[in-house]
């Protein structure tokens, strides 16, 4: 499978069956993660996985996160390693879409998340003030598929050299 091929195979899963994610899986797409690009190479991110279920339905209750989340077999939390530098933000999400891919590439689901209670994640997780959680993935095996949707053309999506 082609980076385009597992592009097009990419969903946002609102439906995971509960099954656990394979260690080696898991340690595939970390390698995935580990050799994205940052910014000046400070390597400015760290990720806390959270792999068993009672743990992260507590963290779904407790940061008011979507219920489906509670069945992904791993949920990922990318912390922002200097809060303050520039690329750091964008360092974890480069990072998380590289894991995302080595996902698709091992036959798993992911969605992105992004909307939780800031603060009860940070406690529950215990990220230092100089830190700051950006994003979650969650990752698993997809239970029921919703309809495919349409994408934007790439004619309607590109503009060369100006809007």
């Amino acid at each position: 499978m082609n980076v385009l091929d597992m592009c097009r195979r990419r969903w946002s899963v609102r439906s995971f069956t509960g099954d656990p994610v394979d260690t080696k899986d898991l340690e595939y797409l970390m390698e995935a993660a580990r050799w994205a690009a940052t910014s000046g190479n400070r390597q400015a991110r760290r990720f806390v996985l959270l792999r068993d279920a009672e743990r992260i339905g507590e963290l779904v209750q407790c940061a008011s996160m979507q219920d489906f989340v509670r069945d992904a077999g791993v949920l990922i939390f990318g912390i922002a390693a200097e809060r303050s530098k520039p690329g750091a933000r964008s360092d974890v999400i480069i990072s998380l879409a590289q894991l995302e891919m080595a996902a698709v590439e091992r036959g798993l689901g992911t969605i992105w998340l992004g909307m939780w209670e800031s603060e009860a994640v940070r406690q529950y997780l215990q990220v230092p003030e100089d830190m700051e959680p950006v994003v979650a993935l969650a990752v698993g095996h997809a239970g029921e598929r919703g309809a495919p949707r349409d994408k934007l053309s790439t004619e309607e999506l590109f503009m060369y050299d100006r809007m």
